[in-house]
């Protein structure tokens, strides 16, 4: 595959989603599927026509190559890793009330065994997404500190963090430090209601005090609050039959920026320098790719066709 000219780079983890079923005499069982912040926004982004690449630690072991064959059958440009020998990620997946809840087996995971001697070249790379449990755990979460610092100036970088409590353990203090270090890099910072309580950006917008031109919060069913230099404003999501919700914040996060690249401001400047209708477009985009995802189960985002068929 030739790599595009303006590809957003999704980095980050690449897990096996594990979701529960039940069998035809009523058995409890898990099946795999894709997952991982990384993997599903890329997933996301290609299907809305973005040109995309992934970034992140791919296990040679079977689960590895179960994402690697899951991702080349999107579309996503995989020229920028390179498989480690180790195992992948496995989250088991336990709804709840309009949330989910997981458990993680990640230790010595192919994800957390990144170095900085693994960076990618970011030729043609135009934006990057970073975030999630990819920067809990060394060596692999300098790794990804590293190569957000090496997107520069020039290129726009979004971060959510999609803070995971349970597998933060004894790396709290770290991993605090390391966030504080890398929300001055982002363009984009991305917050749920769960990030908010345990970062404590008490008012969010204190975020645009660093290189950020835009703060998005999420309140799930209750839309998202934007805030940049137009202040602050809410935009409410449509009400529809939750199926899933997994997935749906990373299908946000695709949304938002195919939302930017429409409308040409898929760099630091351009978005600087963007107006109230433009970002206000953007993520209403996200938000109608997010709440088409959460109507089937899953983290299955929309294609564009479907978005433009759908009531």
């Amino acid at each position: 595959m030739d790599r595009a000219e303006n590809m957003i780079l999704c980095c980050g983890e690449a897990v096996i989603d594990m979701l529960p079923e039940t069998s035809p005499d009523g058995a409890r069982l898990f099946r795999q599927v894709r997952g991982g912040a990384a993997v599903n926004c890329a997933v996301a982004l290609a299907r809305l026509g973005q040109d995309v690449g992934f970034f992140g630690g791919l296990s040679t072991d079977p689960f590895g190559r179960f994402l690697e064959e899951e991702m080349r059958a999107e579309g996503i440009d995989l020229s920028r890793i390179t498989p480690v020998v180790a195992p992948s990620t496995l989250a088991f997946i336990h709804p709840g009330d309009g949330t989910q809840d997981f458990t993680f087996l990640d230790e010595g995971s192919a994800g957390r065994s990144l170095s900085a001697m693994t960076l990618p070249d970011l030729e043609g790379v135009q934006a990057g997404v970073f975030g999630g449990i990819s920067l809990i755990h060394p060596p692999g979460a300098g790794a990804f500190e590293a190569l957000m610092q090496a997107m520069g100036p020039e290129r726009l970088v979004l971060f959510d963090p999609n803070i995971r409590p349970a597998l933060i353990g004894d790396q709290a203090e770290t991993y605090r430090a390391r966030l504080a270090r890398v929300l001055p890099l982002a363009d984009i910072v991305k917050l749920s209601d769960e990030d908010s309580a345990w970062l404590h950006p008490d008012p969010p917008e204190q975020l645009l005090q660093g290189r950020a031109s835009l703060v998005m919060h999420s309140h799930g069913a209750d839309g998202v609050t934007l805030y940049s230099r137009h202040g602050q404003q809410h935009l409410p999501a449509s009400p529809v039959a939750v199926v899933d919700t997994v997935g749906a914040g990373d299908t946000f996060n695709a949304g938002v920026l195919a939302g930017l690249a429409a409308e040409n401001l898929l760099s630091p400047a351009a978005l600087a320098r963007a107006d109230a209708g433009a970002l206000n477009r953007a993520a209403a985009f996200g938000i109608r790719a997010a709440t088409f995802s959460v109507t089937r189960p899953g983290a299955n985002p929309p294609t564009r066709k479907e978005l433009a068929c759908a009531p």
